[in-house]
């Protein structure tokens, strides 16, 4: 019971990738656009999976912010994982990779700081077990002009 216990613990942890946001322009204009970047590290081991992994949560960049139209999010090319036990080839990102999101300012959008605001997911495993899926908060301080 208590090995059962430890291995639920450890799958419920959060498990935590290194990332940092950025964006093409410091200021922009209502009506304009700007590339906002998510620079994603796994931790060592570990992977993430990319966008063709059947039956497997890939990493998703879901923006929320009023005033803001996004359009597609920019994958890199993934690298191929090969997972031995079900004899199956996924693709996933196990090296540091950049998100990218082009996003159109509202023409609307008031003068000032705007905030765009939204939410990382992913599920992180490594050669052994998957995590618990994540949902991290990410944001982007723009000034409008």
């Amino acid at each position: 019971m208590l090995v059962v216990t430890a291995l639920l613990a450890l799958m419920a942890a959060p498990v935590s990738l290194t990332f940092t946001t950025a964006a093409s322009a410091a200021s922009v204009k209502p009506g304009q656009r700007v590339t906002l970047f998510v620079d994603v590290t796994p931790k060592p081991k570990m992977h993430v999976y990319a966008p063709g992994a059947k039956d497997y949560l890939p990493i998703a960049l879901e923006l929320n912010s009023p005033g803001v139209k996004a359009g597609a999010l920019t994958y890199p090319k993934a690298q191929d994982w090969y997972f031995e036990p079900l004899k199956e080839h996924v693709p996933v990102y196990e090296m540091p990779f950049r998100l990218t999101q082009d996003v159109t300012i509202g023409a609307d959008v008031t003068p000032g700081t705007l905030i765009v605001t939204g939410v990382l997911k992913y599920q992180a495993c490594d050669d052994v077990i998957c995590y618990n899926p994540v949902n991290a908060p990410v944001s982007w301080t723009i000034s409008v002009k």
